[in-house]
């Protein structure tokens, strides 16, 4: 995924573009809303205070979903925003991990699992053989296994409300459906299982 960030501050401008393509993004840095004109992004980063064009008005010129990262946090700037189409409005200061979560929760990479790709936003299974449509749940349950190979039961209990029983039937479930398996680490969790 392509990124532009536009923000003025230097150091913080290197700092996100620099945090961004660690994670397997492509980001590049821009200091003013007239430069990053010149090309197509899937993703814009924005501060509001920008030169030339500033973030509010930048939002009309761009054909990609847009972020606004900004210290302003009055009200009818916020609402402004949003009416503008804005997917997510995050304040200075920030953590880095804040980004990063709200990036992976809005724009899902596609992960292997086993022998399958998985792509969360399409609520798919593939591989060479089949095509597999997941529910909801399994995809938020496959969701956890992005980056891991074992997740805790509270990482399970907040994502998908199921008793013990019923997350053994629905884990039942997905095997048959899928061939995926799982190993229960009694008391702790689930990993996957080679």
């Amino acid at each position: 995924m392509r990124i532009a960030v536009v923000e003025d501050d230097r150091e913080l401008n290197h700092l996100i573009t620099k945090t961004l393509n660690q994670n397997g993004f492509e980001a590049h840095s821009f200091y003013d809303g007239e430069s990053v004109l010149n090309e197509k992004f899937d993703l814009y980063l924005i501060d509001i205070n920008i030169p030339k064009i500033n973030g509010i008005e930048l939002i009309d010129y761009v054909n990609a979903p847009v972020i606004i990262i900004s210290a302003n946090t009055k009200g009818e700037i916020i609402d402004l925003a949003y009416k503008k189409g804005v997917v997510d409005y995050i304040k200075k200061p920030f953590i880095k991990e804040e980004l990063l979560n709200k990036l992976n929760r809005l724009f899902p990479k596609d992960i292997k699992i086993k022998d399958f790709v998985f792509k969360p936003k399409e609520r798919l299974l593939i591989n060479d053989k089949e095509t597999i449509l997941l529910t909801k749940d399994e995809t938020k349950f496959l969701s956890l296994f992005i980056d891991k190979d074992f997740v805790t039961l509270d990482e399970i209990y907040s994502a998908i409300e199921k008793s013990d029983n019923a997350l053994y039937v629905f884990l039942s479930r997905l095997k048959k459906k899928s061939g995926i398996e799982f190993e229960n680490i009694k008391g702790y969790g689930y990993k996957l299982k080679n």
